[in-house]
């Protein structure tokens, strides 16, 4: 079996989300769903088949570079009438009961992972959702306050504008009727 991370066009960190998803060897991913591989975050179509292509490729040449492990095509749909390059097929091994249970607590580790990571995600989901509540109702009332402010301003300013006018007015008057003492005081 060929290591994930051994596979060429995959580094270190999409071997780390390939694993986290379980899929642990090349000849895992060569055998995986497509549809299932663009749903690990970071693969999409083009990449998908990209890496499946690899994964075969890496699978096929491990199996032709050791004679032992060379796969015989079924014959009438019987694995062990088939040939290969003259050999007889290598009958069908069964996992044992060891290798299941482990591939069963590995698949139900990463599926308590992932309820963790889903529910962790929407709690953070929710914390947001509170947040920006309290923002819109922090900004509503912000806009509020401003509004107000600027309609005392605006009263503020009305009215001194209003004494101004007054004054203006007052100084005007003064000085029309300086004006006007002063020529009755020439007329005289």
């Amino acid at each position: 079996m060929t290591p994930i991370h051994k596979l060429r066009g995959v580094g270190p960190a999409l071997a780390k989300v390939l694993q986290e998803h379980g899929v642990k060897t090349a000849e895992e991913l060569a055998g995986m769903d497509e549809a299932k591989l663009r749903g690990i975050p970071g693969i999409g179509a083009n990449r998908a088949a990209a890496l499946r292509v690899l994964a075969r490729e890496a699978a096929d040449a491990k199996g032709a570079g050791d004679p032992g492990q060379a796969k015989a095509k079924p014959v009438n749909g019987n694995p062990a009438r088939g040939k290969r390059d003259g050999q007889a097929a290598a009958p069908q091994t069964q996992p044992t009961q060891e290798e299941m249970d482990r591939k069963l607590a590995e698949a139900e580790a990463a599926r308590k992972a992932a309820e963790e990571k889903a529910a962790k995600a929407k709690a953070k989901a929710a914390k947001a959702k509170r947040k920006a509540a309290n923002l819109a109702e922090e900004f509503a009332a912000a806009k509020i306050k401003a509004k107000q402010k600027a309609k005392k301003m605006k009263a503020k300013a009305k009215k001194a504008i209003e004494k101004e006018k007054a004054k203006a007015q007052a100084i005007l008057e003064g000085t029309a009727s300086e004006k006007k003492k002063k020529k009755a005081k020439k007329s005289r």
